[in-house]
């Protein structure tokens, strides 16, 4: 079966079992997401398995909108008096390789091996009368060998019985990863329901990443507001005429990074790269070191299906070199999302 049959049928799926899902629940308060960055999902671009090669995610959201004892959670921006705050707890690892990972010695203009694994804790924030959001994120982590991100690799390769990653010997070394973002989003027209445009800017600092982006979302379909809630946005509960939902997303971006430890090393460790040897059968160019694209541009589209608690998103992102001359790069990703 192709890639992209297989992905209309899971789509279809679970529009069918969310409409046989019966319950009475009237709001959901509470969610579940399973998210898996891979371009062994894409449907144009190929399997690359180099750059950004895989992240998966699990998640846990929950609104609550009663002041919070936290004392993180009474810093982060709100969206006003009538906001819904969505709150959320996550853990994710993220790994990188090179171009060519049958190499025991990578390019040192490559990407270089690179794992992360880290727990985040998140607040969105948003305002459905005045139609914008705040959203912030806290990140704690590891970067190197402690993520297990060259276990995750050797073990799933041989599983499927693909190739072997030779390199990870030259992994980045271990670092701490300690990060805040801070995100706004504002509706800039809609169209009834049918039709919504939204831009978004974002500021992230800390050990991990240290940069400004900036975006715009066009999402056209049968779908509940943007800025009624996240957890609105992949799930209908009871009382609704229709608790079924089937809409499209196309998000340019560019983003300004001016530090990136997943692929340049942490703070502390930096300098303690194993940095390959020249290889002689390559030329100078290929001996060159790596040089980091600060301004990277990308577009993400796709679609999400919901049928009452239940939904599922499937999106493709095409993006400009984040390494120069290493290419531009397609990565797919699927999330499953469980509301109650």
């Amino acid at each position: 079966m192709k890639r992209g049959q297989f992905i209309t049928l899971l789509c279809l799926s679970i529009y069918i079992t969310g409409t046989a899902y019966g319950q009475q629940q009237n709001t959901y308060r509470h969610m579940f997401r399973a998210y898996e960055d891979n371009d062994l999902f894409n449907v144009v671009g190929g399997i690359t398995d180099r750059g950004y090669t895989n992240g998966t995610r699990f998640d846990y959201f929950y609104i609550n909108n009663k002041p919070s004892r936290f004392l993180l959670n009474r810093i982060m921006p709100k969206a006003g008096d009538s906001s819904v705050n969505t709150y959320g707890f996550s853990v994710m690892q993220v790994m990188i390789t090179p171009k060519n990972i049958l190499r025991r010695i990578p390019l040192r203009n490559d990407f270089p091996y690179s794992g992360a694994l880290f727990a985040t804790h998140s607040l969105l924030s948003t305002n459905s009368i005045k139609k914008y959001s705040w959203q912030s994120e806290c990140m704690l982590g590891v970067l190197g060998p402690p993520s297990l991100a060259r276990q995750t690799q050797e073990s799933v390769h041989h599983l499927v019985g693909y190739f072997k990653p030779n390199g990870w010997d030259y992994q980045l070394k271990t670092d701490l990863l300690l990060n805040m973002s801070v995100a706004g989003e504002k509706q800039l027209a809609h169209i009834y329901k049918a039709v919504e445009l939204i831009g978004g800017a974002q500021a992230f600092a800390g050990t991990a990443l240290n940069g400004l982006s900036a975006w715009s979302t066009l999402r056209f379909g049968k779908m509940e507001p943007y800025f009624n809630g996240y957890l609105s946005r992949y799930s209908t509960p009871n009382g609704r005429r229709s608790r079924q939902q089937i809409y499209f997303i196309v998000r340019p971006s560019v983003e300004l990074t001016l530090s990136n430890a997943f692929i340049g090393g942490g703070i502390f460790n930096r300098r303690n790269r194993i940095i390959p040897a020249p290889d002689p059968n390559y030329d100078e160019a290929a001996n060159a070191d790596m040089v980091r694209e600060r301004v990277v541009a990308q577009c993400e589209y796709g679609m999400v299906v919901s049928s009452g608690r239940v939904g599922i998103s499937y999106t493709l992102t095409s993006m400009t070199p984040m390494v120069k001359g290493t290419g531009n790069q397609e990565t797919s990703n699927i999330s499953f999302y469980l509301a109650w």
